[in-house]
């Protein structure tokens, strides 16, 4: 069929598939990786996976993986050192409409920080466990399942990375290197076992206008994500472009405590390129002397440690943790919210609590989380 992938090499180490895959993108080719999700009780494997080419591509893509092996000794080689500067964005896809727009905001922001950007899309696995007597033909009919659910995805993932390809600006598409990765599984548990062999800088998760409308989603994809990953979330709502803007704004919301040093010096890391403006920003709900003290103190921090950065700490009076956000955003052109992800922080209590889509969607600003 057009649209199935051809297999052109069985990957074993992240380094070796690293390497081919830069090779190929620098020739134009586009990359998909995927687990084969056809044999009985499989799962997603992180030390093997199959890197896959679009067929009108493949002869191109097997003349380079000969000239690889008649130029490299494939187990001694390492990954490109010419891409470590890169950063490296995941984007979890489910392969609607509103991910287009998801997409572009993370390759309009990839470019921007100098990334590259994985769009990870994860299949349902089609077959429900049960107490099933494991018969031939049971076991039969379940792989038959199992190939026409993973060539279902396949076709589905190809037609995705068509219809992104025609609908981004030339320039912006030419810019950011863009790779597809299809796997099948529970989307929390592929995501998070995914991150633990791509290492992403940042995992950017779209709240999109068909998924707003489902607490599910939110309370079991993007909250449980934040909940197991140990790298930061930007969950942005499907509504929010990409603002090309001389200075960012970003509210970052403090609760004084020590850990939001690491999670401040990571915004900075990531954002680097950017100018910015940060205000930490602590939201005062008791009108209390001490949190203004704490302000004064942490000032007096940012102007010795951070003078090339233009960071200021705030205090500002609310009645309400969510309306001193909605306040604060609103009085300043806020375009961030970030924070970490510290359990006994009122921030992060806050998240996980119905607010999260308040947040993200009435006032349509990307928010991004720490872990520390």
């Amino acid at each position: 069929m057009e649209n199935q992938l051809v297999t052109i090499l069985r990957i074993a180490r992240p380094q070796l598939g690293s390497f081919v895959k830069n090779r190929f993108e620098a020739e134009g080719i586009e990359c998909f990786f995927t687990n084969e999700g056809i044999t009985l009780g499989s799962e997603y494997n992180p030390d093997e996976v199959l890197l896959k080419v679009k067929p009108n591509q493949s002869e191109q893509a097997v003349k380079i993986l000969l000239q690889i092996h008649k130029d490299y000794d494939l187990d001694k080689i390492k990954e490109d050192i010419s891409y470590q500067k890169l950063k490296k964005i995941l984007v979890p896809v489910k392969l609607i409409d509103d991910c287009i727009d998801i997409s572009i905001y993370a390759m309009r922001l990839a470019k921007k920080i100098n990334a590259e950007i994985k769009l990870l899309y994860v299949y349902p696995n089609p077959i429900v466990t049960e107490n099933v007597k494991h018969t031939a033909s049971w076991e039969k009919h379940v792989k038959l399942e199992l190939l026409e659910a993973h060539n279902k995805a396949e076709i589905k993932l190809v037609e995705f990375s068509d219809t992104l390809k025609r609908q981004i600006p030339k320039d912006l598409f030419e810019a950011v290197q863009v790779h597809y990765r299809m796997l099948k599984g529970t989307p929390v548990n592929v995501i998070t076992d995914a991150c633990k062999r791509y290492d992403p800088d940042l995992i950017l998760m779209g709240i999109t206008q068909n998924l707003k409308k489902s607490s599910d989603f939110l309370e079991k994809t993007i909250l449980n994500v934040i909940d197991r990953s140990d790298y930061p979330v930007l969950a942005v709502p499907c509504s929010v472009k990409f603002k090309d803007i001389s200075a960012l704004k970003i509210m970052y919301a403090t609760d004084f405590y020590e850990e939001e040093n690491s999670s401040l010096n990571r915004l900075l890391e990531i954002l680097q390129p950017l100018q910015k403006e940060i205000y930490c920003v602590h939201i005062d709900l008791k009108y209390d002397q001490q949190h203004r003290r704490k302000v004064a103190e942490l000032n007096r921090m940012l102007t010795k440690e951070y003078s090339d950065q233009n960071i200021q700490c705030k205090l500002f009076e609310s009645k309400n943790i969510t309306q001193g956000f909605y306040d604060f955003v609103d009085e300043n052109n806020i375009d961030l919210i970030s924070f970490s992800k510290i359990k006994r922080s009122v921030f992060y209590k806050m998240f996980h609590s119905s607010h999260l889509d308040k947040l993200v969607s009435s006032d349509k600003v990307p928010v991004l989380i720490f872990p520390v």
